[in-house]
């Protein structure tokens, strides 16, 4: 999912930072998958919790904030008492500590960080183990020579060969799952496609999870190259037919599935881009700027300054190795976007000229990386044209990361030469093809974690009607 922002007022966040530490003896059960969300200063933000039980019977748990890009943060202090629970995660900008009550399988609470005080709820993740579903589950290890990823692989009832389809994640480390504020993307539409008799593969990305491998040089080929790792196994497999494997990519998976789909035409049938950029880093990031901008209701002007910031910024990377104006232009910003915050809001914060450092800090790390480089570079239309399988391009109108008002036409565009494809907009979905209200990024966390009526249909029915004749 396309979710790196780059001016500094839209990076300021909560600043939790991970920790070591150990909690505190066991009272009664609360270990497994917990999803969620913190509300606090009108901002609603995504939570998974993970708790385990150790040899001691002591309890460990993780946290991931899959919005700010964050996984297997460490928790601490864990503890349970009758009903009562509480953990806490260390922060250079404060602890943030979480205390609540167990209600059967919700947990509701009080979420402090310095002076700053909002509440968080928790509900038991539902399982879906091997006994409930009817096709096979295998996890799987895929070894490259400087990457390992671990993922798992379904494969339908009956007799194969059968077609095939490799999940690939947008931007952000993100796991087989793609768990987004509670709703296993990847994961529920894993199950409908292998249902539909179509064999799944999906793995965590490198550097998460159980997948290993370099992550301080990510780029789009880099990904693609993990994808070309899955579809060698892929293509290794008696039950898989060799001709009919595609990969489905979502936001900037879809731009690696048509890297991946250009450097190896023999061996991908078919790619499926869920809303997926066809326009260059550039363009894709001042628009994310303004929509969301205007989805606050910031005044045009201060709309106008945004764009205009972000613009300056990526100039400034673009133009070459002198990034000396990165720190005074996200100082400026940082602080200036401080005056809007009320007392309360700025005691949570705590010591302000240590959290302008951490922010201009963070700031200049994301768009120093070469990811980012390689991101405003890079248009996918020049994959997309020279791809020749068969294509299907979703759209929800709802979305506000890679909205079809800008992204529709140039991926039509791109795929005019090509008479296999299909692009399509969903009405009234969002970028995940949840059924939304506004598209909003903090609206995923209170919509049903489930798909819009038809979406799944709509990708099985395709898949199986243009893999009906092997190639």
């Amino acid at each position: 999912m396309l979710k790196r922002l780059f001016t500094a007022g839209v990076l300021i966040s909560f600043g939790l930072l991970s920790a070591c530490g150990q909690a505190t003896q066991v009272n009664s059960d609360i270990s497994g998958a917990w999803e969620g969300s913190i509300s606090i200063s009108g901002i609603e933000l995504g939570i998974d919790v993970d708790v385990t039980v150790d040899e001691q019977g002591l309890y460990e748990a993780s946290i991931d904030i899959p919005v700010q890009g964050a996984f297997g943060l460490e928790l601490v202090n864990v503890f349970v008492r009758g009903d009562s629970v509480g953990f806490s995660l260390p922060s250079n900008l404060g602890e943030a500590s979480f205390a609540g009550l167990i209600d059967g399988d919700l947990i509701n609470g009080v979420f402090s960080q310095g002076g700053a005080v909002g509440s968080f709820e928790l509900r038991r993740a539902a399982e879906v183990t091997m006994e409930e579903v009817p096709y096979t589950v295998s996890e799987v290890t895929i070894a490259g020579d400087d990457v390992s990823l671990a993922g798992t692989f379904t494969i339908p009832e009956g007799a194969g060969p059968f077609p095939a389809v490799i999940l690939f994640t947008g931007s952000g480390l993100q796991d087989r799952d793609e768990n987004v504020m509670g709703f296993r993307v990847f994961g529920e539409l894993a199950d409908h496609l292998t249902r539909s008799g179509i064999a799944v593969l999906r793995c965590d990305d490198r550097g998460l999870g159980g997948s290993v491998g370099d992550i301080d040089h990510l780029t789009d080929s880099v990904f693609a190259f993990d994808t070309s790792l899955m579809l060698d196994y892929m293509l290794a497999q008696p039950d898989i037919d060799p001709g009919r494997i595609g990969i489905l990519g979502h936001s900037e998976g879809s731009t690696v599935a048509f890297i991946t789909a250009d450097w190896r035409p023999e061996d991908v049938a078919f790619v499926v881009s869920m809303a997926g950029p066809s326009i260059s880093g550039y363009e894709v990031l001042l628009g994310q700027i303004e929509m969301l901008c205007r989805q606050a209701g910031l005044p045009d002007q201060e709309i106008v300054r945004n764009v205009e910031t972000q613009r300056k910024v990526m100039d400034i990377i673009l133009a070459g190795d002198d990034h000396s104006g990165l720190d005074e232009l996200f100082r400026f910003e940082t602080l200036a976007s401080l005056e809007d915050l009320s007392e309360e809001e700025l005691a949570g914060l705590g010591d302000i000229d240590v959290y302008v450092d951490y922010v201009v800090a963070q700031s200049i790390a994301q768009v120093e990386s070469e990811w980012f480089l390689n991101f405003l570079r890079h248009d996918p239309a020049d994959e997309i044209s020279e791809v020749s399988c068969p294509v299907l391009a979703l759209y929800g109108s709802l979305d506000i990361q890679v909205p079809p008002e800008r992204n529709l036409e140039p991926m039509q565009m791109a795929l005019s030469d090509n008479s296999l494809a299909s692009v399509i907009v969903i009405d009234g979905a969002n970028h995940l093809f949840q059924a939304a209200v506004s598209g909003s990024v903090e609206e995923y966390a209170v919509l049903e974690p489930e798909f819009i009526d038809g979406f799944e249909s709509t990708v099985s029915d395709w898949i199986l009607e243009v893999t009906s004749t092997p190639r």
